[in-house]
């Protein structure tokens, strides 16, 4: 019996938490993605479904502040925020993992490194649990909190902004993107390519953080 099945997935995904590197070292050499995958998007879909009632509420009341809103458009409108958001819950993960292992990948493959796709995919979905981390605890104070001031709940530096910020402003986008999980996650997945890839951990993190930093530029713009 292997190493990894000795230690199961679960630990493996705990395992990423306690000790990065030497998990990800093991993973690296027997990559089973749906294996991690699987764990990940249900923990995502479970979430979801606890954080979807104060959700419906949330978009509900910001819709019945629009001119001429429908109250017998309600019931349509609490299928299709049920169903959408299921729906992205489920194969969210896998395409966000994707897109971000898609264009690391890319960059080491311009900067003449050599690794395996599907060993990234993997390193990258083991990379993803602080952000589910993330969304527990935002799931937790949600419970207490009145859903039409859910959208101040957050782990990135809005939290320091006043309630009435408007989320489409400049320095709330800014502050958007500094979330300490998502720094988390990145330091994860720097360490994830410098395993599959052979490189220093210095490399890894710097392509790791410049995505991250143009995605950021780029969220900040739109």
């Amino acid at each position: 019996m292997s190493e990894e099945n000795k230690v199961g997935v679960l630990g493996n995904i705990i395992g990423v938490i306690m000790s990065p590197i030497k998990t990800m070292e093991k993973v690296n050499k027997n990559p089973k993605v749906w294996q991690y995958l699987i764990p990940v998007t249900l923990i995502q879909l479970i979430i979801t479904l606890l954080q979807l009632p104060k959700l419906t509420s949330y978009t509900i009341l910001k819709a019945q502040e629009m001119p001429n809103f429908s109250q017998a458009a309600i019931p349509i409108m609490k299928t299709g925020i049920a169903i959408s958001t299921i729906v992205w819950s489920i194969v969210g993960p896998g395409i966000l993992i994707l897109i971000s292992t898609a264009l690391i990948k890319l960059v080491c493959t311009i900067s003449k490194k050599t690794g395996n796709f599907k060993n990234l995919y993997c390193m990258n979905t083991l990379a993803y649990v602080p952000i589910l981390i993330s969304a527990i605890l935002t799931t937790i104070i949600m419970f207490f909190t009145e859903p039409q001031n859910i959208k101040n709940i957050s782990t990135s530096l809005t939290v320091v902004l006043s309630s009435s910020t408007d989320i489409t402003s400049g320095i709330y986008k800014v502050f958007s993107c500094i979330d300490f999980f998502y720094i988390w996650s990145s330091i994860l997945l720097a360490i994830g390519t410098s395993v599959v890839f052979k490189m220093k951990m210095k490399k890894s993190a710097t392509i790791v953080f410049g995505i991250y930093i143009v995605v950021a530029i780029i969220r900040v713009l739109v």
